[in-house]
């Protein structure tokens, strides 16, 4: 009997050594910023904006929707659908705090979510967002990672325009003209006499001479 105790707390204590190491090679997740500060002060400023309008049930509802978009496991667009669905809040309630809703909006749709690891970024929305307000925010991402979206969305880059071409410059008909024959001179029997060197009068001369004698 107390060989079998004996051998009982010795496998025990065996044991021991063997699970704390299991217990410490759990992944740190990076949990709980669905209730940080900055995130709970968006869900209680659509709850309080909206008192006295008749829409409390409707901004009590959506800020609980709020905090489960934040969760590591909410679809990708869940945030972004979120702040749009304030966005629609404010348009319906309008007035002076139609534009405080939309800064909640843009606040809260830039705000981190969880992931299932620490420095582990979060999967960015694809989709464009419905309202203006909301272009080109993204959430926040885990300051202790790399921050880079594991799969960023791929939007093909716009095509360079293509450049006028250049209007073709008229052709200058002097370089394809043929050059053209230079014509011939012709010489007059006439003017033989007058082309004549001086030898030549003298002759002209010497018979008119002669006729005289």
């Amino acid at each position: 009997m107390k060989l079998n105790l004996v051998l009982s707390v010795f496998f025990s204590f065996a044991l021991i050594p063997q699970a704390f190491p299991m217990a410490l090679n759990f992944d740190k997740r990076r949990f709980a910023q669905e209730h940080t500060a900055k995130a709970e002060a968006t869900y209680t400023a659509v709850r309080n904006i909206s008192l006295g309008t008749g829409k409390e049930q409707q901004a009590g509802d959506l800020s609980g929707a709020m905090v489960r978009a934040l969760l590591a496991k909410a679809p990708t667009c869940d945030q972004q659908d979120r702040a749009d669905e304030i966005i629609d809040l404010a348009i319906e309630i309008g007035g002076d705090k139609k534009e405080k809703l939309i800064k909640v909006a843009k606040t809260y749709r830039q705000l981190e979510r969880n992931t299932p690891k620490a420095g582990q970024p979060s999967e960015l929305c694809k989709k464009k967002p419905r309202h203006k307000e909301l272009d080109g925010l993204v959430q926040a991402q885990d300051p202790t990672g790399k921050g880079k979206d594991p799969d960023p969305p791929t939007h093909p880059k716009p095509k360079d325009p293509k450049k006028p071409k250049d209007p073709e410059k008229p052709k200058d008909p002097k370089k394809h003209e043929k050059p053209k024959a230079d014509p011939v001179q012709t010489v007059d029997d006439d003017d033989d006499c007058d082309d004549d060197d001086d030898d030549d009068d003298d002759d002209c001369d010497c018979e008119e001479e002669d006729d005289d004698y």
